[in-house]
C-alpha cells in the first residue's frame, strides 16, 4: 500500500469517525488537490464494497460524494 493511500485512507477514517458524522451516520468527503485519482478511486471502490454503506456522488466528476452507513443494518 503506498504512502499517499495510507494518508488518504487515515483522513477518510477520521471523517467518518468524528463525532458529527458517527451521530448522523453519514459524512461527505472530497478528493483534495494532493490526492492522486488512482488513490481516491481506490479508495471509493473498496469502500463501495462495505456492506451497509451506501455512496451518492455530490458532483460529475466523482471528487465528491456522501457516504451514509446503517449500523443497525450491519449488526443484524
Amino acid at each position: 500500500m503506498s504512502n499517499t493511500y495510507q494518508q488518504l485512507v487515515e483522513r477518510v477514517k477520521r471523517k467518518i469517525g468524528s463525532p458529527k458524522a458517527q451521530s448522523e451516520h453519514c459524512t461527505e468527503l472530497q478528493r483534495q488537490p494532493d490526492d492522486s485519482a488512482e488513490d481516491w478511486a481506490r479508495m471509493l471502490k473498496e469502500l463501495g464494497t462495505v456492506e451497509n454503506v451506501t455512496m451518492i456522488p455530490l458532483d460529475d466528476a466523482g471528487e465528491y460524494v456522501r457516504i451514509r452507513w446503517n449500523p443497525e443494518e450491519s449488526m443484524a
